[in-house]
């Protein structure tokens, strides 16, 4: 029998990362952050923090349909946000137009992993509903 991920551990889980990022494209005037990640800055910077506000909105829905009803509904929206983005970031990074740090590359192709993880765990949770 192989070790399953409850469909409320995955909407919470997938909460907090959204809260997460969210924090940090809010923070998305502070340029010495972008610097020190070696990332790109973001120019403006209001519309990262527009995307920031979205995160936490969407954060709160995640965490609030964990348990109930609109929970399968949730993440198949989620699930194609999430894979939507993985494929974005991989083709702009993969473009070699971006200009960023090493260090930076390993970091976006990191989320573009991750959010390519939650968009499989999302479309299962979408699939079969999950166990609380």
């Amino acid at each position: 029998m192989r070790p399953r991920l409850s469909a409320r551990l995955v909407m919470r889980l997938d909460a907090v990362s959204d809260l997460t990022l969210a924090a940090f494209l809010l923070a998305s005037s502070w340029d010495a952050l972008f610097e020190f990640l070696g990332l790109p800055l973001p120019e403006p910077a209001f519309y990262a923090q527009l995307l920031g506000v979205a995160l936490v909105a969407l954060a709160i829905v995640e965490w609030s349909v964990a348990d109930g009803p609109g929970r399968r509904e949730v993440a198949r929206g989620v699930a194609l946000g999430r894979a939507l983005g993985a494929m974005v970031l991989a083709v702009w990074l993969a473009s070699g137009r971006a200009e960023i740090d090493f260090h930076g590359e390993v970091l976006l192709w990191s989320i573009a992993g991750t959010l390519a993880l939650e968009a499989v765990l999302h479309a299962a949770v979408s699939r079969h509903g999950g166990r609380s």
